[in-house]
């Protein structure tokens, strides 16, 4: 049943070649497939970001895609290292990272198409 499913994040993008040198070439994350006008990203434990490109893309408002892991400092100083530039948010601290008491940090940034993505602790 669903429960015993892998999830697949899918987002739209105006340019799918600045995509893919965003998030394989920047963020270094594999490509599982690439077709004409898309691709999938392959991330840990069997889970995918599927991005399409979309003629009338409107960047989202929203997070479409929280990468999480153990040390947020460490990924967001490597990132910064790489030159992705995190928000600065009425929530976020110098180094762009929210310390919220009742949720994990996390700090979030834009990709190439304006969509929101975040980098943040295990939410679990």
């Amino acid at each position: 049943m669903l429960k015993d499913s892998t999830a697949t994040a899918c987002f739209s993008t105006d340019d799918v070649a600045k995509a893919k040198e965003f998030y394989a070439g920047t963020l270094g994350v594999p490509i599982l497939m690439e077709q004409e006008g898309a691709l999938a990203l392959q991330f840990a434990n069997g889970t995918t970001a599927f991005i399409y490109l979309k003629e009338d893309h409107v960047p989202a408002a929203h997070t479409v895609l929280i990468l999480t892991g153990a040390d947020v400092e460490a990924e967001v100083a490597d990132l910064k290292s790489r030159g992705v530039v995190f928000a600065d948010l009425p929530y976020t601290d110098d180094d762009g990272i929210a310390r919220e008491d009742n949720m994990p940090k996390t700090a979030w940034f834009q990709d190439p198409a304006g969509n929101w993505v975040a980098v943040g602790e295990n939410f679990a």
